[in-house]
């Protein structure tokens, strides 16, 4: 892969971040917030109104994102990624992806929470020690080739005909089990839930569109664990 492939693979395996906003006295305040791409280019996050971040925000837009591989027991060795770019409030409309990857937050917007959408600026991407590189900020986060509604009807036929093949993945992922509930597919991979627990499973290569999304997971269905 190149590294503009890396670093997209990189992004979409994770779905937290920490994130840096600068308060209206000029300081960094950094604090942990769930990220799902939107498959329009833009990273979409939902954040209360009452929230330290959300009120910097108000004053100054700018923020930085950065993601961290976590099983790495040193991160000064670590693969990492930052970006830097400004946050906009989207409408729920725009957020709606953000919910087939954290569908229980969807009581929340009943509360004051809203999304809102970061379309990258500047990217760093780390992939190790001593290596770093500033990438094309417009490639980073692709468009789907699919829509909503059609990742609602894979996830959808996925678990109503296929609830078999997705407690396998939960045995390929090391965590056997049944019950699993597929929640969103992407290019790199789709989400299961399993007990209130959040999976990622990696496809092997990006998927381009609707065909090569189920041509994976019918692989991942056939691979022995």
């Amino acid at each position: 892969m190149d590294q503009i492939t890396q670093a997209q693979a990189f992004v979409y395996q994770h779905s937290h971040a920490a994130l840096a906003t600068v308060d209206p006295q000029g300081l960094p305040l950094a604090t942990a917030i769930n990220v799902v791409p939107d498959g329009q280019g833009r990273l979409i996050m939902l954040m209360s109104d009452l929230a330290e971040h959300t009120v910097n925000i108000r004053q100054n837009p700018a923020v930085s994102l950065m993601w961290v591989e976590e099983s790495h027991s040193d991160w000064q060795a670590a693969v990492r990624l930052s970006m830097t770019g400004s946050l906009e409030r989207v409408t729920a409309e725009q957020g709606e992806r953000y919910l087939q990857v954290f569908p229980h937050m969807r009581d929340y917007l009943q509360l004051d929470f809203h999304f809102y959408a970061l379309r990258p600026e500047k990217v760093r991407w780390i992939p190790g020690f001593g290596k770093a590189a500033w990438l094309e900020a417009g490639a980073l986060l692709p468009t789907h080739g699919w829509d909503l509604a059609r990742e609602q009807g894979m996830v959808g036929h996925m678990n109503a005909d296929h609830s078999d093949a997705c407690d396998h993945y939960l045995s390929l992922l090391g965590c056997p089990g049944e019950g699993a509930e597929m929640l969103a597919v992407d290019p790199w991979g789709s989400w299961l839930r399993h007990e209130g627990n959040l999976r990622r499973l990696p496809f092997s290569e990006k998927a381009e569109d609707a065909v090569q999304v189920r041509e994976a997971l019918v692989a991942l269905a056939r691979t022995p664990v």
